[in-house]
Formats: C-alpha cells, sequence, structure tokens
C-alpha cells in the first residue's frame, strides 16, 4: 500500500506533467484542422512514426496525452468533476479553423482546471504553475527572436520557479529539484553571458538552430525527472559514481585534517603528559625487571585509551556526516549529468556552479 508521502507525490509529479502538457499544446506552433481529403488513397508502406505525423495529429495526441494526465490526477486528488476536454477535440475537427480559436479554449479549460486543483491540494496546484512556467521556459524561445530567450530566463522570473521547486523539494523525486535549479542556474548564465547590441538585445548570431535545440532537450530532462519518468541516478554511469566516491574521500579527510588540527594541542599535551609520567616512573622506579615492565604496560596502556578516545570521537563525526557528504556529492554529480547546454559554453567547475542550489537539500 502506498505511503502518504508517495500519494503526495504522484500527485505533485502529475501536475508538473498536466500544467507542462497544457502549456505545450497552448504554445503548439501550428494547431490546424484535419487535412482535406484527396491524393490516390494508396496506403502508407508502414505505419507512420512521430516524425511522419501531420501537424494535426500531433496536436491530437498531445490532446489524448493531456485527457490522460487529467484523468491520473483526478484519480489521485479525489476530484469527481474535471474540465471535458471534448471542446477541445472539437474545434481541432473544424477544417480551417483559425489557431487562436483552438487556443481559447485551451485557456479556458486552463483556467478551469487550475481553480479546481488549487482549492483541493496547494502542492499539486505550485507543481501545475511550475510545469507550465518550465514548458514556456524551454518550448516559447526561438533562433528569430533571441531576446526571448532572455524574456524566458529573466532574474525575477527564474527567483520565482527556484521558489516553487523549494517548496516542493520533499515532494518530487529525490535530488530532482536540484538538478534542475543547478542547470537553469547555469542556462542563466549562459543567456546573461551572450554578446548584446548597445540597445541591450542579444546579438542574433549568438542565438542559433544549436542553441535552440540544446535547450528543448534541457526541457526534456527537467521534465522527466520532475515527473518521475525518469529516475534522477538513471543519469549516472559507473565513471560518475567513481568520482563522487573520490570527493567523498577527499571531503572525509578535510574533515579529519581539520579535527586533528583544532585539538592538535590537546593531543600533544596529553601524549607529552603521558610521556613525562613514562620517563617519570621508569627514572625512579625501584630496580627490577618486573616492576619496569608494569610501568611500560601502564603506559602504553594510558597513550591507548586517549587515542581510542579520539579515534571513537573523529569516528563519530564522519558516520554522521558521510551520509550527507555522499547526498550532497552524488546531488552534484547528477545536475552536472543532467546539464544540456550548447557546445559553445565554457564549462565551469561543477561545484563552483552547484553548491549554492544544493545548500537547501
Amino acid at each position: 500500500m502506498p505511503s502518504d508521502r508517495d500519494s503526495v507525490q504522484e500527485a505533485v509529479c502529475l501536475a508538473v506533467c498536466l500544467g507542462w502538457r497544457m502549456a505545450e499544446l497552448y504554445d503548439s506552433k501550428n494547431l490546424p484542422g484535419p487535412p482535406q481529403r484527396g491524393g490516390n488513397g494508396k496506403l502508407p508502406e508502414h505505419l507512420p512514426g512521430l516524425g511522419e505525423m501531420t501537424d494535426h495529429e500531433k496536436a491530437c495526441a498531445l490532446v489524448a496525452h493531456v485527457s490522460a494526465d487529467l484523468a491520473a490526477l483526478g484519480r489521485a486528488l479525489g476530484l469527481p468533476e474535471l474540465p471535458e476536454l471534448g471542446k477541445i477535440r472539437d474545434k481541432l475537427q473544424v477544417p480551417g479553423h483559425a489557431r487562436d480559436e483552438v487556443r481559447k479554449v485551451i485557456l479556458d479549460v486552463y483556467k478551469e482546471l487550475r481553480n479546481l486543483i488549487a482549492g483541493s491540494n496547494a502542492l499539486a496546484a505550485i507543481g501545475f504553475g511550475l510545469g507550465r512556467m518550465l514548458a514556456d521556459t524551454t518550448l516559447l524561445p526561438t533562433a528569430d527572436d533571441p531576446d526571448k530567450l532572455a524574456d524566458e530566463f529573466e532574474e525575477h522570473r527564474i527567483a520565482n520557479a527556484f521558489g516553487w521547486l523549494e517548496d516542493l523539494e520533499a515532494s518530487l523525486p529525490s535530488h530532482s529539484a536540484a538538478a534542475v535549479r543547478v542547470t537553469m542556474a547555469q542556462w542563466a548564465q549562459w543567456v546573461d553571458g551572450l554578446p548584446r547590441a548597445d540597445d541591450g538585445t542579444i546579438d542574433p548570431v549568438s542565438v542559433d538552430g544549436t542553441v535552440i535545440r540544446a535547450l528543448r532537450q534541457q526541457g526534456e530532462v527537467w521534465r522527466h525527472l520532475l515527473t518521475g519518468e525518469q529516475r534522477p541516478d538513471q543519469l549516472l554511469d559507473q565513471q560518475a559514481y567513481i568520482a563522487a566516491a573520490v570527493r567523498l574521500l577527499a571531503a572525509a579527510w578535510h574533515i579529519a585534517r581539520r579535527y586533528l588540527l583544532k585539538w592538535s594541542w590537546l593531543i600533544v599535551l596529553v601524549a607529552g603528559a603521558a610521556g613525562m609520567g613514562l620517563w617519570a616512573a621508569l627514572a625512579y622506579a625501584p630496580g627490577g625487571t618486573s616492576r619496569v615492565a608494569a610501568v611500560a604496560v601502564s603506559g602504553a596502556g594510558f597513550l591507548g585509551i586517549s587515542w581510542l578516545g579520539v579515534r571513537a570521537t573523529l569516528g563519530r563525526a564522519l558516520r554522521q556526516a558521510e551520509n550527507a557528504l555522499w547526498e550532497t556529492e552524488v546531488a552534484t554529480a547528477i545536475a552536472q549529468a543532467a546539464a544540456r547546454l550548447p557546445r559553445n559554453q565554457r564549462r565551469r567547475r561543477p561545484r563552483e556552479l552547484s553548491e549554492p542550489a544544493l545548500k537547501q537539500q
């Protein structure tokens, strides 16, 4: 039986997906009606794939996706009545309709759905808005309008997205919110560094088809992670885990070194006192090998107990920090693997980019 946390996560992931699909449908450049009848009536040699579908067929398929997500979210939230998508399907079937005629129906359904979700579950409502916002961020910019890219990665807009991700972090798949935060920050930094004209507009040459394809790919990664379609750890290969383990060992050594340096005076003092005591006992003890042996054993035992205390304290500190350190290193590796920046992006050290966003992890 799924736990309450699993139920909340399912609802939030479905809401993110539904918000994304609604925005994807509304942002579609082509929402045409069915093609006119004609042709020679010859059947295709094979079943058409996604790339061979007409724009009308793609729009209808996307409506089917939205309908399935809507039904699943309704069951998760216990909503008996949901907006009907039949009006959208009916409008798509009208030959020669205008694009905005379909978009108006989509907008009406979206507003009704947004209110229903907001009245049912606050976290799902945030997820619905987040999915819509991320879809717009990656689908609206084009090579013909580079300044739209700057609008989508505007500072306050990204800050809102970070706030929503923080609110939903405990209700999303582990590490997914952190990975999206880090890669969004990388994209915002990349966009901010684009060459600009005197009036502040982005140089069109710097935003070409390669950049837009990378942005679309980044959006798909975000959607897969936030909706649970792909586990974040599936982005990692063996080399990524090895690199994370090496960084973990380095961090553990850094903690141990700082601990030993902090308490070095006490360690030296205890060792010196034990050494002086042992020297005095040996120097002034009565003759006889048994007496000397007893003093030596006692001194060695004292040193052993002192070292065991230091080792136990240090070991306890390392054990307490181990899980948090490992989670941070894995989150860093996932964020690095999730990035789909343009190829001309100048890479920076992963730690430099990811630490600020991972502090809340």
